[in-house]
């Protein structure tokens, strides 16, 4: 029971001196938004919403999916490039920062529609829709114009709080994303043994540009090299997964091992609105992890910036 009460302490405190609205949190609005447009830019109707098994053309319009976008534009008989220019639109306004409180809900509403639509939705797109739902409570408390500058006041307590809590939900969803692709991994022979690395970066489909498998191809050669590859990328989404339980420090540390790793198998792999959506990621659980200043007057610590309530009071984000 103490320690119940301790940690409950240590959280409602942490809340207490939460300040999300620096500069990671601007890129992780403005990552998702570009991840998100790229589909759409790239990706055509025929590419989106393909015929499959027991599905024709357009949009998959089943159960709360219909209530997407693309399905309402469906049922209305309006050409489904209207929604992929309204989309693109609320996605360009989010990623350059415009009013983050109006922006948030829409934002969300354009991410739920394309996962829910798409015939053959992946990872990514799944993720970018619990993201940006976690993203409304957190910006909702947001009045400023433009997301990018420094905010001239402190958040409420209640705002703070259910930002505070929001953070806490990516965290854990980013914890379980790192962990449960390292571990399931161990239930297969060639991740086990060190091979499986070969065989993703050689795949038809998956494997790496022709441009860099000459180099590659060096290194594969080598089973002290193929188990390199393989278990160190077993190894690395364990550590991402523990950074996320770390302090700001830390997280800032793990976002940048992120970056490193989803950037090179966006490179060798052509994974990119997935490198940006966990980078993204990452901006969000690195929101807040900076410290409070007071205006003109200089710095001062968090706990007491936050008590005494001053209106120059703002955060010094960790940019």
């Amino acid at each position: 029971m103490w320690s119940l009460r301790r940690l409950w302490t240590g959280l409602t405190e942490a809340a207490d001196r939460f300040e999300p609205r620096g500069r990671p949190l601007a890129v992780s609005r403005s990552l998702l938004a570009l991840a998100s447009g790229c589909l759409l830019v790239f990706s055509p109707d025929r590419a989106l919403f393909p015929r499959t098994t027991g599905v024709t053309d357009g949009p998959v319009c089943e159960g709360i999916g219909r209530v997407s976008m693309w399905c309402l534009a469906e049922s209305a008989g309006v050409n489904l490039l209207v929604c992929r220019v309204i989309a693109l639109a609320v996605l360009a306004v989010v990623a350059l920062g415009y009013r983050p409180r109006w922006t948030c809900i829409p934002h969300w509403y354009v991410t739920y529609s394309l996962s829910a639509a798409i015939a053959l939705p992946d990872a990514g797109e799944q993720v970018i829709r619990i993201l940006t739902l976690l993203l409304i409570p957190i910006c909702l408390g947001d009045d400023r114009r433009w997301q990018w500058p420094a905010p001239a006041v402190p958040l409420s307590a209640a705002w703070r709080g259910r930002a505070y809590a929001a953070q806490l939900f990516v965290r854990v969803l980013g914890v379980t994303i790192y962990a449960e692709a390292s571990l399931s991994k161990l239930a297969v022979p060639e991740w086990r043994d060190g091979t499986a690395g070969y065989y993703w970066l050689v795949h038809e489909h998956y494997g790496s540009a022709i441009a860099i498998q000459s180099p590659l191809g060096t290194i594969l050669q080598e089973r002290i090299g193929v188990s390199v590859v393989t278990w160190g990328a077993l190894a690395t989404e364990l550590t991402l997964a523990l950074c996320l339980f770390g302090s700001g420090r830390i997280r800032r540390a793990g976002w940048a091992l992120a970056i490193g790793m989803h950037g090179s198998i966006a490179v060798l792999m052509g994974f990119t609105t997935f490198a940006m959506t966990m980078a993204g990621l990452w901006a969000i659980a690195c929101a807040g992890a900076g410290r409070i200043s007071g205006g003109e007057a200089g710095s001062r610590p968090v706990e007491s910036g936050l008590r005494a309530g001053g209106e120059n009071t703002v955060l010094a984000s960790d940019e």
